[in-house]
């Protein structure tokens, strides 16, 4: 599966998937609320789960704190580096390759972790979420942005594929939540819809105890569409997060925990 992360058109889709200019707006305001939620100590050190191409990373590093980003990819590390030089931050980002699901970390070493988008992509996440949980120390924040399978983009899906009579067969229903396979440049890319409570009660067995969650995008439909349409669902998940709308609705979510 690593190798959908090391395709260089990963990295040019997920451009165009995420980083829309409008969609700048929402993770921006996301990034900082899910800092302040954490209380992060000024000039603490922040590990990056899963950094991808390295845009959060960049935020946090120009909020004022030093990161430590790890991901899987060696070509997503190379872009985060290459964006990190060019934002002039590269000095306050330490950059590492590790595997979520086996880190090479120490118990209780980071205060403060977050990962964004990345656990979703993993199939044996239960193994992901006990490493972050044990290289959070006593007192320590853990921030996980998920997948919803609740959200209303899934019931209209849902809906549209039963009066189409084109279901979803390929899910697959275990633990966490509902999971599938995509092809995605022609490699297998699998994604997650969790159910978040069962997520929270993972965690929770793992000594960590929910303290934030809050709504992520409203939808992510506009993915799917471009031009005007896209554009419109665009500016209505900025305004979905400014107005902070129940999360329980939402595609994604954020989650911050604190180690007991």
């Amino acid at each position: 599966m690593t190798e959908v992360f090391e395709a260089q058109s990963t990295v040019n889709q997920w451009d165009e998937d995420y980083y829309h200019p409008i969609a700048l707006k929402l993770y921006d305001w996301a990034i900082a609320d899910m800092l302040e939620a954490m209380d992060i100590e000024a000039g603490a050190k922040v590990l990056d789960a899963g950094c991808g191409p390295g845009v959060h990373s960049i935020r946090i590093a120009k909020a004022g704190y030093s990161v430590c980003a790890i991901d899987i990819s060696s070509t997503m590390l190379d872009q985060a580096r290459q964006r990190a030089m060019a934002e002039d931050v590269a000095d306050k980002i330490e950059f590492d390759q590790k595997d979520l699901t086996q880190l090479d970390i120490p118990d209780n070493t980071f205060s403060y972790v977050f990962s964004w988008g990345v656990v979703i992509h993993i199939p044996e996440v239960e193994k992901a979420l006990s490493e972050l949980a044990r290289i959070v120390k006593p007192g320590g924040k853990l921030a996980l942005y998920v997948t919803n399978e609740a959200a209303l983009d899934h019931r209209i899906e849902s809906a549209a594929r039963f009066v189409l009579r084109k279901p979803l067969n390929e899910l697959s229903r275990l633990q966490l939540g509902e999971g599938i396979w995509y092809n995605m440049n022609d490699e297998k890319l699998w994604l997650w819809r969790f159910d978040t409570h069962k997520v929270i009660e993972y965690l929770t067995s793992r000594g960590l105890s929910l303290t934030h969650h809050r709504i992520g995008e409203f939808t992510e439909i506009q993915r799917r569409l471009g031009g005007i349409p896209r554009s419109i669902l665009l500016h209505l998940n900025n305004l979905a997060y400014r107005l902070k709308l129940p999360a329980q609705l939402a595609t994604t979510q954020l989650l911050i925990f604190e180690k007991r």
